[in-house]
């Protein structure tokens, strides 16, 4: 990656707390939904801004699951909330997200724009899960 380039590394499901992905999970237990992202050291030092979002959707029920994220998914490039080149944002699914999705099939879609307009965008998909039956 260059100095003035930001991009999406992956964006992963895992257990909550868990070092590693996974991709089932019970109707009754959480998920939490890893973002990993970098930035150029050109890029971060000029303090630019950025938004990292994610959405969450069940394939099976063609419906979006909430999420919520673990902390500021939006600000300045070197602030508290981004403040090296690479940078994890952790969203976290809830069990009543959950309940009902028993056997469904799911993806996780996310974006990171970078600028305040004319964005650089860039786009990820995770790999598919499935809530257990």
């Amino acid at each position: 990656m260059g100095p003035n380039d930001v991009e999406l590394v992956r964006v992963f499901t895992r257990r909550p707390k868990s070092p590693i992905a996974d991709v089932t999970f019970e109707a009754t237990g959480e998920i939490e939904v890893v973002l990993e992202a970098e930035c150029g050291s050109t890029l971060l030092g000029g303090g630019g801004k950025y938004q990292a979002e994610i959405i969450v959707r069940d394939i099976t029920a063609n419906t979006n699951i909430p999420s919520k994220t673990t902390g500021p998914t939006k600000g300045s490039f070197m602030d508290a909330n981004w403040p090296q080149e690479d940078q994890k944002f952790v969203y976290h699914v809830e069990p009543s997200a959950l309940k009902g999705r028993g056997g469904h099939l799911c993806q996780v879609y996310a974006y990171l724009l970078v600028g305040l307009r004319n964005f650089d965008a860039d786009f990820k998909v995770s790999e598919l899960f499935l809530i257990e039956p």
